[in-house]
């Protein structure tokens, strides 16, 4: 893993826990809750979160595992990149979504499942699938499934205190005499903003780790215009979903798919820098594609809070590797 990647990773966590246990902590405090019983009640519900956090994905994607004798290519494309990744082989999972994407999760690298959709085995070639392939056993080698669970931890854990001061301010009653219900609210509000604190931290480390896992892809395969043309495919073919749904997967996936408009548009502004990496592309059909989408208001706050990087920023960096390599 690169040292830079490493070190804004410890630092994110350290800065995460410190903000988040230390407004916990005194939130918890107040209420007369001594510090052993706030150490056991936080290790307990992020145990609670690493343990069934795996069912609930198995569960809400409607996944398939698939034997050796299935989807031949498929075990043979990860086989061989696992090999030269030098990483353990994950089991393959098949998701029934034809929205085109792909993940990995799982409690340790032993227990990793792959995920891909079948929308993505059918607009993706074998050469732009194992860039996709390798891109996500970047992130098993990187340990990603475990770090993302670490620092969604906190600001999980106070937008729960959050939700259920505010709950308690208002339905809770109080003693008028010691303001409790006031403080229940500043607290709260206190709360709510660690959350949204932690949160822009978690969502500007996921999109680092999604940086490296693209340049793992690259270097493994050997060939960054696999990922960098499967990319493209990938957002282009999410222009016209309008079924979209939030989701807790939405920072595992390949893309971000709640940005592909403005991922497709920027793509198509800096058409000059990345027309050698996707020569198939048709930039005009894609600003015909992007001038149809209706722009909400929650649309664009969506994008504040990107998990990925922009999609041309992965391709652009794709085509530097592709330099260096050469």
């Amino acid at each position: 893993m690169s040292f830079d990647l490493t070190i804004k990773m410890y630092f994110t966590l350290f800065l995460m826990f410190a903000i988040g246990f230390g407004i916990i902590y005194f939130i918890l405090l107040f209420f007369g809750v001594s510090f052993s019983y706030i150490l056991v009640f936080a290790v307990l519900f992020f145990i609670l979160q690493w343990a069934i956090s795996p069912q609930i994905i198995k569960f809400s994607s409607h996944l398939e595992y698939i034997k050796d004798t299935e989807y031949p290519e498929l075990h043979e494309i990860v086989q061989n990149l696992a090999k030269e990744a030098n990483v353990v082989v994950p089991r393959i999972a098949i998701s029934p979504s034809q929205e085109p994407n792909a993940f990995v999760f799982g409690r340790t690298r032993k227990s990793a499942t792959l995920v891909v959709h079948k929308g993505l085995l059918s607009i993706l070639d074998r050469n732009e699938l194992s860039g996709v392939i390798a891109h996500e056993l970047g992130h098993l080698k990187h340990n990603d499934m475990m770090v993302i669970t670490f620092i969604s931890f906190i600001p999980m854990l106070a937008y729960l205190i959050a939700q259920n001061l505010f709950f308690s301010s208002i339905f809770g009653g109080g003693n008028n005499k010691n303001n409790s219900v006031d403080y229940l609210i500043i607290f709260g509000i206190i709360a709510f903003l660690v959350y949204l604190i932690a949160q822009l931290l978690m969502l500007s480390l996921s999109r680092s780790r999604e940086l490296y896992a693209d340049e793992f892809s690259a270097k493994t395969t050997k060939k960054p215009a696999n990922l960098a043309s499967a990319l493209f495919k990938i957002s282009y073919h999410n222009i016209n979903n309008v079924n979209k749904q939030s989701t807790n997967l939405q920072s595992f996936y390949i893309i971000d798919f709640f940005n592909v408009q403005r991922d497709m548009k920027e793509i198509n502004e800096h058409y000059k820098e990345i027309k050698s990496m996707i020569p198939e592309a048709d930039f005009s059909m894609i600003f015909s594609e992007i001038s149809k989408q209706k722009h909400s208001f929650w649309g664009v706050l969506n994008s504040l809070y990107s998990t990925h990087p922009p999609t041309y920023l992965r391709i652009i960096n794709m085509a530097k590797i592709k330099q260096q390599l050469h």
